[in-house]
């Protein structure tokens, strides 16, 4: 009789013991790590403080932890602008920033739904040969003028509006190697893209160019960001992935984080 008193007991037991095994187990499911994916993105080398030669900048700061934040692991693959837009546009990498829309990309690129950040197209001038000025329309330049832009960067329309006024573009690698055209009187001028984090002369300085060159004129503003492959297999996965990141380090403060490593002194203001 003992021994069936025992038994029952267990029998009552056993379910109960059956429903803390089955909830440990979709515990411990919940809890595993997540699995990350690994991808390769290009990024410009010559656009610092946002993309710098060395792999680091605000820009690819804040393009790594949006994907971090969807468990992809970011590669950056650190190349000129020219090729960096080239790949992504014939379907060669998934993606490459700092671009900014043209109509052009229309059914080949697709762009994230938020700007990284906005920048100035500014014109130097060289100070022992000044650029006629137009106080009623700042942006304008004699035809034949020669300036200095960088090879596949993506202007505001009010500087791409000279070429058909009849000014001639000449493409360089960076803006750096313009200012120093420029300084050489290579050039009449130069386009340059400054920001408002810096100085107007920050690139003039680190071109050696400060005495010789300076701040002539505003030919409008970029919006920069990163622009997605429509021709690669993983573009509009990759796309989706990036603006909800991007939307989670915006709430969670990352993006006010990585501003403040960059820009200590700057209020975070969005583009």
């Amino acid at each position: 009789m003992h021994q069936l008193k025992t038994n029952h007991r267990m029998w009552q037991f056993e379910p109960i013991l059956l429903m803390c095994t089955l909830y440990l187990l979709a515990t411990s499911v919940v809890a595993a790590p997540q699995v990350h994916e690994t991808m390769t993105i290009m990024v410009e080398d010559a656009a610092a403080p946002w993309s710098k030669r060395d792999g680091t900048g605000y820009a690819n700061d804040v393009v790594v932890a949006a994907f971090k934040e969807m468990a992809v692991d970011v590669q950056l693959k650190v190349v000129p602008y020219a090729r960096c837009k080239y790949m992504v546009l014939n379907g060669t990498s998934v993606a490459c920033f700092n671009m900014s829309w043209l109509p052009e990309f229309e059914g080949r690129i697709k762009m994230a739904s938020q700007p990284i950040y906005t920048v100035n197209n500014d014109m130097f001038e060289s100070i022992n040969a000044p650029l006629p000025k137009s106080p009623k329309s700042p942006c304008t330049l004699p035809p034949g003028t020669v300036v200095g832009t960088v090879r596949g960067y993506e202007y505001s329309p009010q500087a791409t509006a000279l070429q058909s006024a009849g000014v001639v573009f000449e493409n360089a690698d960076s803006d750096v190697q313009n200012l120093r055209k420029l300084a050489a009187r290579r050039l009449s001028a130069a386009l340059i893209v400054t920001n408002d984090l810096e100085a107007k002369e920050q690139k003039a300085r680190q071109a050696g160019t400060e005495d010789v060159v300076r701040f002539a004129f505003n030919c409008g503003l970029s919006a920069a960001t990163i622009g997605f492959s429509l021709t690669h297999p993983d573009g509009l996965r990759a796309l989706k992935m990036y603006d909800e990141g991007y939307r989670r380090i915006e709430a969670n403060g990352v993006l006010k984080q990585i501003h403040m490593h960059w820009f200590p002194s700057q209020p975070v203001v969005r583009p």
